[in-house]
């Protein structure tokens, strides 16, 4: 009995996990870059003077991310909007004002002349955050992330910065609470490219992910039921033990 309740109780707090982490992938579905996250479990023993108990088996939920399966790219037309190729991520400023990466590539400029990503991340270059000067005609930004800007049509293209990419090994991405992802290996890859006038879209697929959340809703259910019935059954035990 004690065992069952044990594993009841495991199987309700992993289910409610793998509905948090379904229900944030539906609700990035729409936002450029994004890498959906999946639901894992990993085994772990309570232990008692150095000796795991085999009673007391609980299951721990993990959230990697699927970063390797690109989403889908558009083309957009938007000479701000660019698709990191391969293995490339942008490198911005976090809240803390340290780097980290992105794959977010709907970039603005704001009245101050930063270069932001869509959620107002400063994106760096070579020397620190990219400022656009006013008064610009038109803008570019050619594959090697170089942005280029000119006073009017009929004049040329004069580089401003270039944005900084990093090509990190994947393993050793890591996503934060604000959904930056951090490494070790921040250096720029000056082989690293993007594709101009087009946005890399999420990765998640919003049919499978419903899916997903139907099962896992009735999962949950189910460890409801066997805890109702661990109750039954003890209750039935009690009342056999009980003295007239």
């Amino acid at each position: 009995m004690d065992r069952l309740v044990y594993t009841a109780l495991s199987g309700l707090q992993r289910a409610q996990e793998a509905q948090a982490v379904t229900a944030h992938n539906l609700a990035n579905a729409s936002t450029p870059g994004f890498r959906r996250e999946m639901a894992a479990l990993s085994a772990g023993w309570l232990a008692a003077d150095g000796a795991a108990l085999s009673g007391r088996v609980q299951s721990g939920g993990e959230s990697p991310h699927d970063l390797l399966r690109p989403g889908r790219v558009d083309v957009t037309g938007n000479p701000l909007d660019i698709a990191m190729n391969g293995g490339a991520w942008l490198v911005v400023e976090d809240g803390a004002g340290e780097a980290a990466l992105t794959r977010r590539g709907d970039l603005r400029i704001d009245p101050e002349g930063r270069l932001l990503t869509g959620d107002g991340r400063p994106v760096l270059g070579e020397d620190g955050p990219i400022r656009v000067a006013a008064g610009f005609a038109s803008l570019s930004i050619a594959p090697d992330g170089t942005l280029q800007t000119r006073l009017a049509p009929d004049a040329p293209f004069i580089p401003v910065g270039r944005i900084r990419l990093a090509s990190p090994d994947p393993m050793t991405l890591t996503r934060g609470a604000d959904g930056l992802f951090r490494t070790p290996e921040t250096e720029t890859d000056p082989t690293a490219t993007v594709t101009p006038g087009a946005l890399e879209r999420s990765n998640v697929e919003s049919a499978t992910q419903l899916v997903d959340l139907i099962e896992q809703t009735r999962r949950f259910e189910l460890q409801t039921k066997l805890i109702s019935a661990a109750r039954d059954m003890d209750e039935a035990s009690a009342a056999l033990m009980r003295l007239d």
